[in-house]
């Protein structure tokens, strides 16, 4: 998931308190009011207008300056609510259709919001104009890119001096999986692509979805550079303080876009560091990273992680970045994305339950999205129900049957059911651009293969092959199938195939490549020997003139054979029972444990660790029972040898003469039976 940055400010509303002056002379009080009104209008202390414009407005709710004035300030100070509650009140007002369908906008009511801008037209330049930037922002949050990309290509025709329509017009490109469109008009606009950096971000995202990540990162960090130059300038602060922007809320956005690039290229250590130098950012007054960055960087770094890691902390910053609050600020493919997400690391927690809610709840929303037909099949499959899994592939085929992230899942799960020709058939629905794609060229020949079907396998390259070769722009896609082609002409012996291909790349992609050289004047010398003569004269011989021939014949034949015949010897003398010469030991590095400084090891261990407790010095033997010291029987019982020694016991005598008086059973009643 990335993070487009769109530059959606909102437009400026008209300013009501120009007209102050042509207040009527009757009412000195409320013209005094107005005239405080404007002069906190003058210098944007809208709070403090407030009261007073609010006082107007209950005096003289019915004058059109008032109402204006009230709602302009409501504007002001972000009171969407109420401004919606005093546009329904003066619909009779025509020019407030602006600021009523802007209140909704705000509100997240963008159907409603549509159809108040529709409801009457205006003749004003300006104003349709103005109108026209709020529906184009309406259709953007309504996932219409591609009818909002047009509307900010109309609107740059007739501004060409505004760049932020620019902007605007290639992040609906991007959001709406439309990059090649989006390079087109970054393309045409050079000089803007120069002095802004939005321009420069949106271009960045637009070459990671064509995988162009090389590009993508120089753009990002164009885009750094002209960002923390305007930050300079607003700041008013010097260039060798630049580094202290580094922290800056709107830099942020480019760090995690930068993390996202190093994330795909591999360099997962170094994303991590700049995800979790964002998420820790402490928002300052006034200035706080967009919740949106956040998010994003809180769904990247748990796709970061590797499966089953860190479960308890990664459900903690899905549920951040999947906030209902967020629904309407992120783009229709980062809400899918964060969404699938979750739901994938609930099943990893094994929350079968609570996923399978997810899911519905994503279904109702994202019902017709390859995506969530994907993590509805993982979770079949998760519930090791394969044939339910195949069902939810193909039914969604059904109604798109081009679909390549749909096709590829499906392909593979037939072929790790051993099902060659389903996979292949699959394979073969999918669009030429994506059955050409060299990865995809290669998985379709290995299939054809595991069949023993050289014919097919060979059709298959040619086609890809054909089809790139008339892409000028994409030699690089070309050089890989032509490899993967002689990689499998070579395997199959097809020397025909092979000396075509070699020939192909060293015309089309690289003459002076030695190998693809070496390869055609191997095929060719079955083939054609004449041609592989032409050829073998273009390889270069190393020179050996520096070698004297009548030196080397002189030298003796180095015995290669002596090392041999000396362990035959060593082994020869082990069996005669003679003592061989002692093998020296490898002196091995003393391996610590972790966390063991060896400059401060500590007290030593204990030396008889690894005796059994009974032998160890300080064990104390525990008293047995049968011991006769610890034979117990009844209260006065003595042993033999004590009762020698004391004399005879006073037992039986105490016993007399306590029997002597009434016992305890004397006075109990007999019980009846």
């Amino acid at each position: 998931v990335y993070w487009v940055k769109p530059s959606f400010e909102p437009p400026a509303v008209g300013c009501l308190h120009c007209k102050a002056a042509t207040m009527p002379e009757e009412d000195e009080e409320l013209q005094a009011t107005m005239a405080a009104v404007k002069r906190h209008f003058d210098a944007e202390e809208f709070e403090e207008a407030l009261p007073l414009v609010t006082e107007a407005y209950k005096a003289k709710p019915g004058n059109p300056l008032v109402v204006r004035s009230y709602i302009f300030t409501l504007v002001n100070v972000s009171q969407w609510e109420n401004v919606l509650k005093a546009c329904k009140k003066h619909e009779d007002l025509e020019d407030m259709d602006f600021e009523h369908a802007y209140s909704l906008y705000r509100l997240n009511r963008f159907k409603e919001a549509l159809e108040i801008l529709g409801s009457r037209k205006s003749k004003d330049p300006e104003e349709v104009a103005r109108r026209t930037r709020l529906e184009a922002q309406i259709q953007y949050r309504l996932a219409s890119y591609d009818s909002c990309a047009d509307m900010y290509g109309r609107l740059h025709k007739e501004d060409p001096e505004d760049n932020g329509l620019l902007v605007n017009a290639v992040a609906a490109h991007v959001a709406g999986e439309q990059s090649r469109k989006a390079m087109a008009i970054v393309s045409r606009n050079q000089e803007a692509l120069e002095s802004s950096y939005e321009l420069c971000f949106n271009a960045a995202c637009a070459l990671i979805d064509e995988g162009r990540l090389k590009e993508a990162e120089a753009q990002l960090a164009r885009a750094k550079q002209l960002c923390t130059e305007e930050l300079v300038q607003a700041e008013d602060a010097a260039e060798a303080d630049a580094s202290l922007l580094e922290d800056h809320e709107e830099l942020a956005a480019i760090n995690v876009q930068q993390a996202c690039v190093l994330q795909r290229c591999g360099k997962e250590d170094e994303a991590k560091e700049l995800y979790d130098k964002v998420l820790r950012q402490k928002p300052a007054e006034g200035h706080e990273v967009d919740v949106t960055v956040l998010a994003v960087a809180c769904n990247n770094v748990v796709a970061l992680r590797s499966e089953g890691k860190s479960l308890f902390d990664s459900l903690k910053r899905i549920n951040v970045a999947s906030k209902e609050s967020l629904e309407h600020k992120l783009t229709r493919r980062q809400m899918v994305d964060i969404a699938c997400n979750k739901i994938l690391l609930l099943l990893q927690a094994h929350k079968m339950d609570v996923a399978k809610k997810e899911l519905e709840k994503l279904r109702q929303s994202y019902s017709d999205h390859p995506r969530v037909a994907l993590v509805q099949a993982a979770m079949a499959y998760r519930e090791k129900k394969s044939k339910a899994c195949e069902e939810v592939l193909q039914s969604y085929l059904t109604s798109h049957p081009d679909d390549a992230q749909v096709i590829l899942p499906l392909a593979q799960l037939y072929a790790q059911q051993h099902k060659h020709e389903a996979a292949v058939e699959v394979l073969a629905k999918l669009p030429l651009s994506s059955r050409t794609q060299p990865t995809t060229v290669e998985a379709i020949v290995s299939l054809y293969n595991r069949q023993k079907n050289p014919e097919k396998a060979v059709a298959c390259l040619r086609e890809a092959i054909q089809y790139w070769s008339k892409n000028e722009e994409e030699t690089d896609t070309l050089g890989q199938v032509l490899r993967i082609a002689a990689r499998v002409a070579v395997q199959i012996k097809d020397r025909a195939l092979a000396a075509e291909v070699y020939q192909s790349f060293l015309e089309n992609i690289d003459g002076s490549d030695y190998e693809a050289l070496c390869g055609l004047v191997q095929a060719l010398s079955v083939t054609d020997p004449e041609r592989a003569t032409e050829y073998a004269e273009r390889l270069q011989v190393p020179s050996f003139d520096h070698l004297d021939a009548e030196e080397l014949e002189a030298q003796p034949i180095p015995k290669v054979g002596a090392m041999f015949s000396q362990r035959r010897r060593d082994r020869d003398e082990e069996a005669d029972g003679k003592l061989t010469k002692p093998k020296k030991k490898r002196k091995r590095k003393i391996r610590y444990p972790k966390g063991f400084d060896p400059e401060n090891p500590g007290p030593p261990p204990d030396p008889e660790r690894w005796l059994p407790k009974r032998e160890r010095s300080e064990f104390k033997k525990k008293m047995r029972k049968r011991d006769k010291h610890l034979l117990r029987g009844p209260q006065g019982a003595i042993t033999t040898e004590d009762f020698r020694k004391q004399g005879p016991s006073t037992a039986q005598v105490e016993v007399s003469k306590d029997a002597a008086g009434p016992s305890r059973r004397s006075n109990r009643k007999n019980k009846g039976k």
